[in-house]
C-alpha cells in the first residue's frame, strides 16, 4: 500500500492577493512497511504535505495516488482512503470529542460499519497496542494527562487498522519519560504490525533513533530524501535551513577535529560509544608500540 506524488504543488489563497506557495513540484513515494522521519522548520511545507496523503487536503497540481490511483480520480473513495492512511495531529484534542476513552476510539471502526462489538474489540486492541490501562477506559479523553491524551488519539486511528500512520509531532510537550515511551510504542506498531509510519518531528536524536529513512522540507520542496547517516551527514546545509543534526553528530566532528579517528557519521549514543572505544583502543596500541 504505497502513496506516491507526481510533481505536486499546493497553493494556499489561490488568485488572491493572500496567494502563497506552501509546496513546489514535489515527488515522493512513501512504500510499504518503511519507517520515515520528517523534518523541517515552521513554514516548510511538511505539515501541509502530510494533509495531502489522505485528501486532507487537494493539490493545487500534480497528482496523489495510492496505490497507483490518483486519489482525486473519479470513483475513488477518500473516505476509505481515510481509513487506510490514518494521521494524528499534533493537538489531541482536536481528534477526541465522545464522553469516555473508549466509546472515542469505537467511533473510527464504527463508522467503518462494524458491529458495536466488533467495533470495541478493535479499540480495545489498538488501546492495549499503544499502552492505555483498561482502568482509564471510562474516563473521559479530557480528564487524561498529555501523554494520555495523545496514545487515545493515536489508538483512536489504531483502532480503524490503517496501513498507513502518520504522526505529527506526537511527544511534542511531553516529558523525556513520556516521549520515550510514545517512541516505544510507535516503534512496536512499525515491528508487530508492520504498518507504515511517517513521523514528524523536530527532535533530531529522535528521528535518528528510530527512522529507515529521512525527508527534509525546506521552502516547500525537498531538500534531502535519504538514509538518516547521509542526511545528516550535511548538517551543515541543515543549520542553514534553521534545522540542526543530533548532538552526537557534533560531539564525534569535534572529536574527529582533534585528532580521534572516529566514525564521524555515528548518529545515536551507542554507535558514538562503539566508535570511540575503537578510536581510544587504536590508540593504546599504537603507544605501546
Amino acid at each position: 500500500m504505497s502513496i506516491e506524488l507526481k510533481n505536486v504543488s499546493y497553493l494556499y489563497s489561490p488568485g488572491t492577493a493572500y496567494e502563497m506557495r506552501a509546496l513546489e513540484n514535489i515527488n515522493l513515494t512513501i512504500p510499504e512497511h518503511q519507517f520515515i522521519g520528517m523534518i523541517g522548520h515552521t513554514g516548510s511545507g511538511k505539515s501541509t504535505l502530510i494533509q495531502l496523503f489522505n485528501g486532507l487536503l487537494r493539490p493545487t497540481g500534480g497528482e496523489v495516488c495510492y496505490n497507483g490511483e490518483n486519489i482525486w480520480g473519479d470513483g475513488f473513495s477518500r473516505k476509505d482512503l481515510r481509513s487506510q492512511v490514518g494521521l494524528v495531529f499534533q493537538y489531541p484534542e482536536y481528534q477526541l470529542f465522545e464522553v469516555d476513552v473508549l466509546q472515542d476510539v469505537c467511533f473510527g471502526p464504527k463508522n467503518q460499519g462494524l458491529s458495536p462489538k466488533e467495533a470495541e474489540k478493535q479499540a480495545k486492541r489498538a488501546l492495549e497496542h499503544v499502552g492505555v490501562p483498561e482502568e482509564l477506559f471510562d474516563k473521559s479523553p479530557f480528564e487524561l494527562s498529555g501523554g494520555q491524551k495523545k496514545r487515545v488519539a493515536i489508538a483512536g486511528v489504531l483502532a480503524m487498522d490503517p496501513k498507513i500512520l502518520i504522526l505529527d509531532e506526537p511527544t511534542a510537550g511531553l516529558d523525556p519519560a513520556g516521549r520515550d515511551e510514545i517512541l516505544r510504542q510507535i516503534a512496536s506498531l512499525h515491528e508487530t504490525r508492520g504498518i507504515t509510519i511517517v513521523l514528524v518531528s523536530h527532535s533530531m536524536e529522535d528521528i535518528a533513533r528510530y527512522v529507515q529513512r529521512i525527508v527534509v522540507m525546506n521552502q516547500g520542496q525537498i531538500a534531502f530524501d535519504d538514509i538518516p547517516k547521509r542526511v545528516f551527514s550535511h548538517y551543515r546545509e541543515l543549520e542553514q535551513m534553521g534545522l540542526a543534526a543530533p548532538e552526537i553528530t557534533y560531539v564525534m566532528h569535534d572529536l574527529k577535529s582533534r585528532g580521534l579517528d572516529v566514525d564521524v557519521e555515528a548518529i545515536t549514543v551507542e554507535e558514538a560509544k562503539r566508535s570511540i572505544l575503537r578510536a581510544l583502543k587504536a590508540v593504546r596500541e599504537e603507544v605501546r608500540t
